[in-house]
């Protein structure tokens, strides 16, 4: 009797060790990725799928939106399913607040229906993805990174070109498109196409090991810096110890300039509550100790201001804010200026 006793504390305890351990992991994953970020997973639904491999798929996404913070303020999700014709399968500004939390968003992925599509118009995935996310997405006063995640086994035989809605994707809505290819019937031509930038290809061999994968796809995807508009003032906060992510497309900057050898960005900002550190780079897309340089802002009339100089051949400067303190507050602003310090644009 005492031994059943000894085996059922053990087993009970075990649980709750389990529990807790899983309780951890998640803290942990979801501390990870604190990223604010409008997300859009587009979803390869045609006959090449399978009904299997696509619940597999939707396993794969429970665990990517497991490891977010989801929320208003947070990461907001939409899903999108295509095959032959296209649908929205969530929406997050079409569901109350309240009810668009992170166990509601598993249990609707997991609703997803498999269309079982007659060719691949993943172009036109694409396109409702931009037309959805000019119409829903934050403001880029918000400081909001724009990702779309295109997971699909083969290429687009119907629909628009996917090269172009891409570039739209880029250009106007200013989000960065990942190509996630599964499979070896995958065209490794048009993963590139899909995506904004090759290092945005992620290509694994079936549909286990993007399970696997899912993991260093969410690290990555929280990693990717957001978009900013020059002259357009940006207004956000980042908690202690957090990196917040930017990034200014320069080829805009360089084809104005009127001598053909760079120019300069000027970030202007203001620190409103707590103290931040700020870096920049050219090349690394999260700048911080050891990947970036620190920023040793001027003042200028009560303003912090930082101008670097932007050869002719640099497509990006990136740049970040961390929080030193409990709470950051700031806001900042950036513009193209030429050599002789006009403001271009």
């Amino acid at each position: 009797m005492r031994l059943c006793f000894y085996l059922w504390a053990f087993v009970l305890l075990s649980a709750v060790q389990a529990n807790s351990l899983l309780d951890l992991l998640q803290e942990r994953s979801e501390s990870d990725c604190t990223t604010i970020m409008d997300l859009f997973i587009i979803l390869d639904s045609s006959g090449s799928i399978g009904a299997t491999n696509f619940e597999q798929v939707k396993s794969a996404l429970a665990d990517l939106v497991s490891m977010l913070h989801i929320g208003p303020k947070k990461v907001q999700v939409w899903v999108i399913s295509y095959g032959s014709v296209v649908e929205t399968s969530i929406a997050f500004h079409n569901m109350p607040m309240a009810e668009f939390t992170k166990e509601r968003l598993i249990q609707q992925i997991r609703n997803i229906r498999y269309m079982n599509g007659a060719c691949t118009a993943t172009g036109d995935a694409l396109q409702e993805a931009r037309r959805v996310c000019d119409k829903s997405c934050r403001s880029h006063r918000e400081g909001v990174s724009r990702v779309v995640l295109v997971f699909t086994d083969g290429y687009s035989n119907c629909g628009t070109p996917v090269g172009a809605e891409s570039s739209n994707l880029l250009a106007i809505t200013k989000a960065s498109v990942f190509a996630v290819g599964i499979g070896a019937g995958v065209n490794t031509a048009e993963l590139n196409t899909i995506a904004t930038d090759k290092k945005y290809v992620i290509h694994v061999n079936n549909y286990h090991a993007l399970i696997d994968a899912m993991n260093n796809i969410t690290i990555y995807t929280c990693g990717i810096p957001a978009f900013v508009i020059p002259n357009v003032k940006v207004e956000t906060s980042a908690p202690m110890n957090t990196f917040r992510y930017y990034q200014v497309d320069t080829t805009e900057l360089l084809r104005q300039s009127r001598n053909h050898q760079g120019g300069f960005i000027e970030i202007s900002a203001n620190v409103h509550l707590g103290k931040v550190d700020v870096y920049t780079s050219t090349t690394e897309s999260n700048p911080g100790p050891g990947t970036g340089q620190r920023v040793a802002f001027q003042t200028r009339g009560g303003e912090l201001y930082y101008m670097e100089y932007i050869e002719e051949d640099t497509p990006r400067l990136y740049f970040s804010f961390y929080g030193l303190q409990q709470e950051n507050e700031y806001d900042f602003t950036v513009q193209w200026l030429d050599l002789q310090g006009g403001i271009i644009g």
